[in-house]
């Protein structure tokens, strides 16, 4: 009988440290502390694999025209080695998505050349030498892309450019997110407020759209050239919140809102879910000889979603958009711009 009573012992606590085992594993599979080789297995299983955290900036990289022969930036430094310089900033920020401006086709080049195989943008080269003046680029090694697509915003005189709108997701974590890059005109080539009005109506109605039909986060980054306007108009018609905080209490007008100082017209919002940290606007050495901006950049958290929550179709951001399909890594759209959109052969 002594002998069965050890027995019996030993094989409740063989049990009782058998089942710590399986408890243990498991709460660190929850966690997101299992390790990066378990992130596929997570995402098979449809377990929460934690919070998706990430680094987004928003720059105006000063487009190469202005410093080439007969620009209005006299004395600066050629496009392409700006450009070269700006990818050290980024890389040293340890940026994994970012909406750029005025990125003109010599400095894609000089992007390829610096970021390699480590980073896909949208458009690319898609809609022609003229069409990345707008992009959105990520870390291929972080985010893949699901499906891309574009909005039509009214420029300088109103004329009309494709505006890249992306969506993203992460790789450990499954989290999708929807990426913009937008340049609202400026008044240098005569007053354009009135079309400022209407890009910023478009820019609302997407977020509100996108909001609507997947839940998804949403970031917009861009070259509002707006301050104060951009942001109470953003944050009045949406439920989006800027990087840099501010106040909004919806009592009409401006008189209920109050952005942070100081104001930039380079913005970063995202949608309520996200936190915001360490929001800055770098103007060190690199970046004040490439461009006349700063570098937007801050950190970013989402909370944990379960990857089956995550659509496996994006909706497209206006009916006059055809997305793009989902198997290439620049894929080409299939949309017919308007005739004063610059065209794949451009």
């Amino acid at each position: 009988m002594l002998s069965d009573a050890r027995s019996r012992q030993r094989l409740t606590v063989v049990a009782a440290l058998l089942l710590g085992m399986v408890l243990g594993a498991g709460a660190l599979r929850i966690s997101g502390m299992g390790g990066s080789g378990d992130d596929s297995a997570r995402l098979a299983d449809g377990e929460v694999t934690g919070p998706t955290q990430l680094t987004i900036s928003s720059l105006n990289a000063l487009g190469a025209d202005h410093t080439a022969s007969g620009g209005n930036k006299h004395g600066w430094a050629p496009g392409p080695e700006r450009m070269k310089w700006l990818t050290q900033v980024i890389k040293a920020e340890g940026v994994e998505v970012i909406g750029l401006q005025e990125f003109q086709f010599p400095q894609y080049q000089v992007w390829e050349q610096e970021m390699g195989t480590s980073w896909d943008t949208y458009p690319g080269t898609a809609w022609g030498r003229k069409g990345m003046r707008n992009s959105v680029a990520w870390r291929s090694d972080q985010w893949s892309m699901v499906s891309a697509s574009w909005e039509k915003i009214p420029y300088f005189h109103g004329t009309i450019l494709r505006m890249p709108v992306v969506l993203l997701q992460n790789i450990a974590t499954g989290q999708q997110v929807y990426v913009s890059s937008f340049h609202n005109p400026a008044d240098a080539r005569g007053p354009a407020a009135k079309w400022r009005k209407q890009a910023t109506d478009i820019e609302i109605a997407m977020v509100n759209r996108l909001r609507a039909d997947t839940g998804l986060p949403v970031f917009v980054t861009g070259d509002m050239n707006e301050r104060d306007i951009y942001f109470c108009r953003m944050t009045a018609g949406t439920d989006m919140i800027a990087a840099n905080g501010g106040v909004n209490t919806g009592n009409g007008g401006l008189g209920g809102c109050s952005p942070t100082r100081p104001t930039y017209i380079d913005w970063i919002f995202g949608s309520p879910e996200t936190t915001f940290t360490n929001y800055h606007a770098n103007r060190g050495p690199k970046v004040r000889k490439s461009t006349d901006h700063p570098m937007i950049v801050t950190e970013a958290e989402l909370p944990p979603v379960l990857p089956t929550d995550c659509p496996t179709t994006s909706p497209t951001p206006t009916t006059t958009v055809t997305p793009t399909p989902t198997t290439s890594p620049t894929p080409r759209p299939t949309g017919s711009p308007s005739p004063n959109v610059p065209s794949p052969s451009s």
